[in-house]
């Protein structure tokens, strides 16, 4: 499956059957935020930094630490995210947008700004 068919996928699951698959439904609607009061929010683009916060937060002591990973997404070029969606259509992007915009704002996530440049490319064309 290509990551074009996965996006369509995962569109086509949350407009047709209204509950898309709990690995890529909206945080908002997984976490509850308007209804649990979290203590610690962290984010998988500075999971390192929001867990050792955490740990020291809690006083968990020298011995316990995070998993590393060499996947650090704030590393990520706007090469690599370009390479990603040059095969999405704008349409497709907008409706992504849309359906994660509560994510997008509660938790504020600011989208890439490649992929509102290839947003802003694709009104140009018009």
């Amino acid at each position: 499956m290509t990551f074009s068919e996965f996006i369509r996928y995962v569109l086509w699951d949350h407009e047709e059957n209204n509950h898309a698959d709990i690995h890529w439904r909206p945080q908002y609607e997984v976490c509850r935020p308007c209804y649990v009061k979290y203590d610690y929010l962290g984010y998988y683009e500075t999971i390192h930094d929001d867990a050792k916060n955490f740990l020291r937060n809690i006083d968990a002591g020298p011995d316990i630490q995070f998993p590393a990973h060499d996947h650090d997404s704030r590393q990520r070029s706007s090469k690599v995210y370009l390479n990603m969606y040059e095969n999405i259509t704008a349409s497709d992007i907008r409706r992504l947008l849309d359906f994660y915009k509560n994510d997008y704002h509660v938790y504020g996530i600011e989208v890439p700004d490649t992929i509102r440049r290839r947003l802003d490319k694709a009104v140009s064309r018009r």
